[in-house]
């Protein structure tokens, strides 16, 4: 009876994906419906190689594959190296690569922005990202923040059990994509451990949200395909110095808008 409440985590080529059932095929879906072109592959946090046995499989020959614990990692024919993803890690790799994944990781790291800027050394020209993370905007998240003032994945137990420390909305996503220097293609939410019983059950409040907030209110996990482009540097938010020299202001000046309120 638990299957038809809570799916399993699924297999491919007997490789365990680490995610929420339907990621790693709408990962690749997006790939081939935006052409990406087939060039020199890097699968970051590669896991047990689920994800790239996929990509082999869609067209991607030239593949390399990162993750820390090589042990768990059993995709025949890819040696992973054990990099760790919080370092300087561009600077392990001789040459660029054409695409770079990065599905279910970001959220593990201690600096988001630092894990973008070294993906964007990696990538040639022109190159193309694929990144996802945990959707906190799902609509069970959302009723959970109202009530607990808690994120979905991101509690306390998360912390400890699955290193989640860093959630993303989709607007800071968004707006790191560009400042470091990506072209934002295709944002969706896939994924999901809902079994057909609980998505008959949960099917009311899911039209709900859906019909009020939009399709992305749905979904475990939200996918993002860029491309690589010149770094934005037209918001203040892009650093702490030019945040400070964009509002530093003289004491003088709150004393001079409290009396022009007046």
């Amino acid at each position: 009876m638990s299957q038809y409440w809570r799916l399993k985590v699924t297999k491919y080529k007997g490789l365990s994906a680490r995610c929420a059932p339907g990621t790693h095929e709408a990962v690749v879906d997006t790939i081939a419906r935006h052409n990406v072109p087939r060039g020199k592959l890097l699968d970051l946090a590669a896991g047990t190689g689920a994800l790239l046995a996929r990509l082999q499989d869609s067209g991607f020959k030239d593949v390399r594959a990162v993750e820390l614990d090589v042990d768990s990692f059993h995709l025949p024919g890819v040696k992973p190296l054990s990099v760790d993803l919080n370092t300087d890690f561009s600077r392990t790799f001789d040459g660029q690569f054409d695409v770079v994944t990065a599905v279910e990781i970001i959220e593990h790291l201690d600096s988001p922005r630092h894990f973008l800027r070294q993906i964007w050394q990696l990538l040639s020209p022109g190159g193309y990202l694929m990144v996802s993370t945990p959707n906190i905007g799902h609509w069970v998240g959302r009723l959970r923040f109202a009530a607990q003032g808690e994120l979905r994945y991101f509690r306390e137990g998360d912390y400890h059990h699955q290193r989640h420390i860093s959630p993303i909305n989709h607007t800071h996503m968004r707006l790191m994509l560009r400042e470091i220097g990506f072209d934002l293609i295709d944002y969706r939410t896939a994924g999901s451990f809902y079994g057909p019983l609980k998505r008959i059950v949960t099917a009311p409040v899911t039209g709900f949200f859906r019909a009020l907030q939009g399709p992305h209110t749905t979904g475990d996990v939200n996918i993002y395909l860029a491309r690589k482009s010149q770094p934005d540097d037209s918001s203040a938010g892009r650093s702490s110095t030019v945040y400070v020299h964009r509002h530093d202001r003289t004491p003088k000046e709150p004393v001079a808008e409290a009396a022009s309120a007046r």
